[in-house]
């Protein structure tokens, strides 16, 4: 799901947004990799969505030890977290993995 209102509030709130501004460069490096891997794989001709890379991004962040940590250091266990975080990736590096 696309980067709602609501959710940029709830990851700026546990600073999670400050976490990306710090390591901007690392997170725009996943996603232009992942847009790329989705692109060339899905049919010829096939639009690219931010949702189809969010998704596909996940894995990556998932085990990514940055954010792993600091979800562990401020307790926030819920899979919805990092889910949200690739969304927040995704909508600010758009106009540059999508351009």
């Amino acid at each position: 799901m696309a980067l709602t209102l609501e959710v940029e509030q709830r990851l700026r709130a546990v600073r999670l947004t400050e976490l990306f501004e710090e390591h901007r460069e690392d997170w725009l490096g996943y996603a232009k990799r992942v847009y790329g891997f989705v692109k060339q794989n899905f049919p010829a001709g096939s639009e690219v969505r931010q949702d189809d890379v969010a998704m596909s991004l996940l894995p990556l962040i998932s085990v990514d030890k940055r954010l792993t940590d600091k979800l562990a250091r401020q307790k926030l266990r819920q899979k919805y977290w990092k889910r949200d975080y690739c969304d927040l990736i995704v909508a600010r590096c758009w106009e540059e993995i999508s351009g």
